[in-house]
């Protein structure tokens, strides 16, 4: 009867040297092993039993950063808002320079923080340019030239005052 302490292991030499071989092989004593089969395309010739077992190491696949938005055309628009605008243009710079050094996880995280600071930008932005024309606009309403024929009130109009 074999007990664990009859297995023995042997390397399988991809160089024919064992340094920095990782692929180990576990058979029992006076027992022969054969190397894994590997995958085959399938435009090659299938020649033996293939299985989906690679007979190299095993390396995870790399995501492309191509995929990954710069938001360039909505930071260019945000330079409208010059202090914001210009580290909104930053950020894309960032994100167009990790893409192109495949780096998928750096540009995935500045990718993401373009997109927030040109969101909030783009409210500063708008709320800016609210608030100036409603200044605006007041300022037009407390400086009519009195000199035009025009009805004024002593008082604040509230339309739901009877009487009005």
């Amino acid at each position: 009867m074999k007990t664990a302490f009859d297995i023995s292991y042997r390397l399988s030499h991809l160089s024919g040297s064992s340094a920095g071989c990782r692929d180990e092989v576990f058979a029992p004593v006076g027992t022969t092993v054969t190397s894994r089969p590997t995958l085959t395309l399938r435009n090659q010739d299938v020649s033996g039993n293939a299985s989906f077992q690679s007979s190299g190491p095993l390396v995870p696949p790399t995501k492309s950063a191509e995929k990954i938005p710069t938001f360039f055309p909505w930071s260019i628009f945000n330079l409208l808002f010059i202090p914001f605008g210009i580290l909104c243009c930053y950020f894309s710079h960032k994100v167009s320079q990790f893409k192109m050094q495949n780096r998928y996880e750096a540009a995935n995280v500045w990718s993401k923080r373009t997109f927030v600071i040109n969101i909030i930008t783009t409210l500063l932005m708008v709320g800016v340019i609210i608030t100036i024309v409603m200044l605006h606009y007041d300022y037009e309403q407390r400086n009519i030239d009195p000199s035009v024929n025009q009805t004024r009130t002593t008082g604040p109009y509230i339309p739901w005052q009877p009487g009005r």
